[in-house]
Protein backbone atom coordinates (compact mmCIF):
# COMPACT_ATOMS: atom_id res chain seq x y z
CA UNK A 1 0.00 0.00 0.00
CA UNK A 2 3.04 2.49 1.20
CA UNK A 3 4.60 1.96 -2.22
CA UNK A 4 1.22 2.28 -4.42
CA UNK A 5 0.60 5.66 -2.19
CA UNK A 6 4.34 6.71 -2.97
CA UNK A 7 3.70 5.98 -6.54
CA UNK A 8 0.79 8.24 -7.11
CA UNK A 9 2.57 11.01 -4.88
CA UNK A 10 5.44 11.28 -7.23
CA UNK A 11 3.79 10.92 -10.25
CA UNK A 12 1.36 13.60 -9.28
CA UNK A 13 4.39 15.82 -8.46
CA UNK A 14 6.12 15.00 -11.70
CA UNK A 15 2.64 15.61 -13.66
CA UNK A 16 2.29 19.04 -11.72
CA UNK A 17 5.93 20.36 -12.58
CA UNK A 18 5.66 19.24 -16.08
CA UNK A 19 2.08 20.64 -17.11
CA UNK A 20 3.30 24.01 -14.93
CA UNK A 21 6.06 23.69 -17.79
CA UNK A 22 3.78 23.10 -20.61
CA UNK A 23 1.72 26.30 -19.85
CA UNK A 24 4.21 28.66 -19.39
CA UNK A 25 5.39 27.11 -23.12
CA UNK A 26 1.65 27.67 -24.63
CA UNK A 27 1.44 31.20 -22.81
CA UNK A 28 4.74 32.43 -24.44
CA UNK A 29 3.83 30.74 -27.73
CA UNK A 30 0.19 32.13 -28.00
CA UNK A 31 1.95 35.77 -26.96
CA UNK A 32 4.36 35.78 -29.40
CA UNK A 33 1.41 35.04 -32.01
CA UNK A 34 -0.54 37.79 -30.71
CA UNK A 35 2.08 39.80 -30.98
CA UNK A 36 3.45 39.50 -34.24
CA UNK A 37 -0.46 39.45 -36.00
CA UNK A 38 -0.77 43.08 -33.66
CA UNK A 39 -4.77 42.57 -34.49
CA UNK A 40 -5.23 38.82 -33.50
CA UNK A 41 -7.33 36.62 -34.76
CA UNK A 42 -10.55 38.17 -35.50
CA UNK A 43 -11.20 35.64 -38.47
CA UNK A 44 -11.50 32.84 -35.91
CA UNK A 45 -14.72 34.76 -33.93
CA UNK A 46 -15.56 31.14 -33.44
CA UNK A 47 -12.54 30.22 -31.49
CA UNK A 48 -12.28 33.55 -29.29
CA UNK A 49 -15.82 32.80 -28.27
CA UNK A 50 -15.29 29.72 -26.86
CA UNK A 51 -15.10 29.32 -22.88
CA UNK A 52 -11.58 29.40 -22.12
CA UNK A 53 -9.95 26.99 -19.52
CA UNK A 54 -8.33 28.12 -16.75
CA UNK A 55 -4.69 26.85 -16.66
CA UNK A 56 -5.18 25.20 -12.96
CA UNK A 57 -7.27 23.37 -14.46
CA UNK A 58 -5.25 22.16 -16.99
CA UNK A 59 -2.36 21.65 -14.55
CA UNK A 60 -4.67 19.80 -12.31
CA UNK A 61 -5.58 17.52 -14.86
CA UNK A 62 -2.33 16.23 -15.85
CA UNK A 63 -1.08 15.82 -12.28
CA UNK A 64 -3.89 13.72 -11.80
CA UNK A 65 -3.32 11.93 -14.82
CA UNK A 66 0.20 11.56 -14.45
CA UNK A 67 -0.42 9.91 -10.82
CA UNK A 68 -2.94 7.70 -12.70
CA UNK A 69 -0.38 6.87 -15.31
CA UNK A 70 2.68 6.33 -12.70
CA UNK A 71 -0.06 4.17 -10.34
CA UNK A 72 -0.99 2.45 -13.57
CA UNK A 73 2.41 1.96 -14.85
CA UNK A 74 4.39 1.49 -11.37
CA UNK A 75 6.84 4.46 -12.88
CA UNK A 76 8.19 1.58 -15.62
CA UNK A 77 9.59 2.85 -18.70
CA UNK A 78 6.33 2.68 -20.05
CA UNK A 79 5.18 5.51 -17.88
CA UNK A 80 7.43 8.50 -19.33
CA UNK A 81 6.43 7.27 -23.06
CA UNK A 82 3.43 7.86 -21.95
CA UNK A 83 3.98 11.16 -20.54
CA UNK A 84 5.32 12.36 -23.68
CA UNK A 85 2.50 11.80 -25.58
CA UNK A 86 -0.01 13.30 -22.92
CA UNK A 87 2.29 16.33 -22.68
CA UNK A 88 2.77 16.95 -26.32
CA UNK A 89 -0.93 16.16 -27.17
CA UNK A 90 -2.42 18.62 -24.33
CA UNK A 91 -0.05 21.33 -25.72
CA UNK A 92 -0.96 21.18 -29.59
CA UNK A 93 -4.54 21.08 -28.66
CA UNK A 94 -4.46 24.03 -26.50
CA UNK A 95 -2.11 26.09 -28.82
CA UNK A 96 -4.04 25.37 -32.27
CA UNK A 97 -7.65 26.20 -29.82
CA UNK A 98 -5.84 29.64 -29.16
CA UNK A 99 -4.22 30.33 -32.17
CA UNK A 100 -5.41 28.11 -35.01
CA UNK A 101 -1.50 27.52 -35.17
CA UNK A 102 0.42 24.03 -34.51
CA UNK A 103 3.47 24.56 -32.48
CA UNK A 104 5.99 22.41 -34.70
CA UNK A 105 8.85 22.79 -31.63
CA UNK A 106 6.51 20.68 -29.51
CA UNK A 107 6.00 18.08 -32.19
CA UNK A 108 9.31 18.18 -32.87
CA UNK A 109 10.41 17.46 -29.44
CA UNK A 110 8.24 15.04 -28.57
CA UNK A 111 9.33 12.95 -31.76
CA UNK A 112 12.87 13.13 -30.44
CA UNK A 113 12.31 11.83 -27.39
CA UNK A 114 9.99 9.35 -28.54
CA UNK A 115 12.92 8.17 -30.83
CA UNK A 116 15.17 8.10 -27.90
CA UNK A 117 13.27 6.07 -25.81
CA UNK A 118 12.20 3.37 -28.33
CA UNK A 119 16.67 3.28 -28.58
CA UNK A 120 17.27 2.86 -24.97
CA UNK A 121 14.17 0.81 -24.36
CA UNK A 122 12.16 -0.82 -27.01
CA UNK A 123 14.76 -1.25 -30.07
CA UNK A 124 12.28 -4.08 -31.81
CA UNK A 125 9.55 -1.35 -32.36
CA UNK A 126 11.21 1.50 -34.20
CA UNK A 127 10.03 0.25 -37.64
CA UNK A 128 6.87 0.22 -36.45
CA UNK A 129 6.75 3.66 -35.02
CA UNK A 130 8.57 5.25 -37.86
CA UNK A 131 5.85 3.81 -39.73
CA UNK A 132 3.23 4.94 -38.27
CA UNK A 133 4.96 8.46 -38.23
CA UNK A 134 5.56 8.40 -41.95
CA UNK A 135 2.11 6.85 -43.06
CA UNK A 136 0.18 9.02 -40.34
CA UNK A 137 1.66 12.18 -41.39
CA UNK A 138 1.93 11.41 -45.35
CA UNK A 139 -1.99 10.67 -45.05
CA UNK A 140 -3.06 13.64 -43.93
CA UNK A 141 -0.62 15.76 -46.23
CA UNK A 142 -2.24 13.61 -49.20
CA UNK A 143 -5.74 13.96 -48.30
CA UNK A 144 -4.88 18.21 -47.62
CA UNK A 145 -3.60 18.13 -50.88
CA UNK A 146 -6.01 16.75 -52.77
CA UNK A 147 -8.64 19.00 -51.19
CA UNK A 148 -7.04 21.92 -52.04
CA UNK A 149 -6.73 20.83 -55.60
CA UNK A 150 -10.14 19.99 -56.21
CA UNK A 151 -11.89 22.63 -54.28
CA UNK A 152 -8.83 25.65 -54.63
CA UNK A 153 -8.66 26.37 -50.70
CA UNK A 154 -7.17 25.15 -47.84
CA UNK A 155 -9.22 22.12 -46.08
CA UNK A 156 -6.61 21.08 -43.87
CA UNK A 157 -3.38 23.23 -41.89
CA UNK A 158 0.15 21.50 -42.91
CA UNK A 159 0.52 21.00 -39.20
CA UNK A 160 -2.58 18.63 -38.90
CA UNK A 161 -0.07 16.46 -40.66
CA UNK A 162 2.27 16.56 -38.11
CA UNK A 163 -0.11 15.93 -35.39
CA UNK A 164 -1.25 12.65 -36.99
CA UNK A 165 2.07 11.78 -37.65
CA UNK A 166 3.18 12.36 -33.97
CA UNK A 167 -0.09 10.20 -32.82
CA UNK A 168 1.09 7.51 -35.38
CA UNK A 169 4.60 6.88 -33.30
CA UNK A 170 2.19 5.73 -30.42
CA UNK A 171 -0.14 3.88 -32.03
CA UNK A 172 1.45 2.39 -35.50
CA UNK A 173 -0.42 2.68 -38.56
CA UNK A 174 -2.84 0.40 -37.68
CA UNK A 175 -4.62 2.55 -35.07
CA UNK A 176 -4.64 5.81 -37.55
CA UNK A 177 -8.27 4.48 -39.13
CA UNK A 178 -9.84 4.77 -35.76
CA UNK A 179 -8.07 8.07 -34.91
CA UNK A 180 -8.91 9.77 -38.36
CA UNK A 181 -12.53 8.50 -37.58
CA UNK A 182 -13.06 9.46 -34.19
CA UNK A 183 -11.80 12.54 -34.44
CA UNK A 184 -14.04 13.52 -37.70
CA UNK A 185 -16.94 12.31 -35.60
CA UNK A 186 -15.80 14.69 -32.98
CA UNK A 187 -15.24 16.67 -34.94
CA UNK A 188 -18.46 17.32 -37.15
CA UNK A 189 -20.40 17.47 -33.51
CA UNK A 190 -18.76 19.41 -31.33
CA UNK A 191 -17.61 21.34 -34.00
CA UNK A 192 -20.96 21.89 -35.39
CA UNK A 193 -22.55 22.53 -32.42
CA UNK A 194 -19.49 25.41 -31.67
CA UNK A 195 -20.54 26.86 -35.39
CA UNK A 196 -24.22 26.98 -34.17
CA UNK A 197 -24.01 28.19 -30.59
CA UNK A 198 -21.63 31.12 -32.08
CA UNK A 199 -23.44 31.83 -35.32
CA UNK A 200 -23.91 36.05 -35.32
CA UNK A 201 -27.04 37.18 -36.21
CA UNK A 202 -28.60 37.30 -40.28
CA UNK A 203 -25.08 34.57 -41.02
CA UNK A 204 -26.08 32.81 -44.03
CA UNK A 205 -25.63 28.90 -43.48
CA UNK A 206 -23.22 28.35 -46.30
CA UNK A 207 -20.52 31.47 -44.96
CA UNK A 208 -20.87 29.77 -41.55
CA UNK A 209 -19.79 26.60 -42.92
CA UNK A 210 -16.39 28.44 -44.62
CA UNK A 211 -15.65 29.56 -41.01
CA UNK A 212 -12.49 27.40 -39.64
CA UNK A 213 -12.29 25.33 -36.82
CA UNK A 214 -9.42 23.89 -35.33
CA UNK A 215 -8.94 20.35 -36.14
CA UNK A 216 -6.16 19.58 -33.95
CA UNK A 217 -7.41 19.43 -30.80
CA UNK A 218 -10.10 16.39 -32.04
CA UNK A 219 -7.01 14.77 -33.26
CA UNK A 220 -5.17 15.01 -29.91
CA UNK A 221 -8.41 13.34 -28.26
CA UNK A 222 -8.81 10.65 -30.91
CA UNK A 223 -4.90 9.86 -30.45
CA UNK A 224 -5.20 9.66 -26.68
CA UNK A 225 -7.82 7.46 -27.02
CA UNK A 226 -7.05 4.90 -29.43
CA UNK A 227 -3.72 4.93 -27.56
CA UNK A 228 -5.64 4.27 -24.64
CA UNK A 229 -7.76 1.48 -25.94
CA UNK A 230 -4.72 -0.41 -27.14
CA UNK A 231 -2.56 -0.38 -24.18
CA UNK A 232 -5.62 -1.78 -22.14
CA UNK A 233 -6.17 -4.64 -24.64
CA UNK A 234 -8.81 -3.16 -26.66
CA UNK A 235 -7.29 -3.99 -29.89
CA UNK A 236 -10.41 -5.82 -31.51
CA UNK A 237 -12.74 -2.29 -30.74
CA UNK A 238 -9.90 -0.37 -32.10
CA UNK A 239 -9.56 -2.49 -35.68
CA UNK A 240 -13.82 -2.50 -35.95
CA UNK A 241 -13.36 1.02 -37.02
CA UNK A 242 -10.78 0.52 -39.98
CA UNK A 243 -13.90 -1.33 -41.89
CA UNK A 244 -15.40 2.32 -42.16
CA UNK A 245 -12.73 3.85 -44.05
Amino acid sequence: MTIYFANIVGGSLFGALLSWILMLWVRVFVKQVYAEANKGYSNYSVVNKLTNIPDWIIIAVLTIVSGVLAFWRQWSPEFFSDIILVTALVGVALIDRKTMLIEGRLIALAITLRLCWLLYFAPQDILTSLSGLLIGAGLLFFVGFMYETFRQRQGLGEGDAAVLGLIGMWVGWQGLGAVLLIAAVTGIIIGGISLLKNREKNQEFFALLQTQIPFAPYLCFAGLTVFLLQETGSQKFVHVFDYFL
